[in-house]
């Protein structure tokens, strides 16, 4: 039950509005079923938004998204528990896009 304002119950969260379209729900499907572009851990993979090079806080498309395993992505040397060492180790995260196309094209 709403108040007047429309909020739920004290302490209740609004659900999460699903985010991105429909073409890019599927790209990153795609992507998901792909091996990580890092380590070639075969998938399901996460699908990583990259970040790097980029000004500003905002997310890029779902569109450019890579596959990372767990571990590539949030394990103890993944990319978002150190970004600066994962880009020494490994390049920039959309350096792998190119890769990722080329990926899907075969897929």
């Amino acid at each position: 039950m709403n108040d007047l304002a429309g909020r739920g119950p004290i302490g209740q969260k609004a659900p999460k509005a699903k985010r991105g379209t429909k073409a890019g729900i599927l790209h990153m499907e795609r992507v998901k079923a792909l091996p990580c572009a890092v380590c070639h851990r075969s998938g399901p993979s996460d699908a990583h938004h990259v970040f790097h090079g980029r000004y500003g806080s905002r997310k890029s498309s779902d569109f450019k998204t890579i596959p990372l395993c767990k571990d590539c992505h949030l394990g103890q040397n993944g990319i978002h528990n150190d970004k600066k060492q994962w880009a020494i180790r490994h390049g920039f995260d959309h350096e792998f896009l190119p890769v990722v196309a080329a990926m899907l094209a075969i897929a």
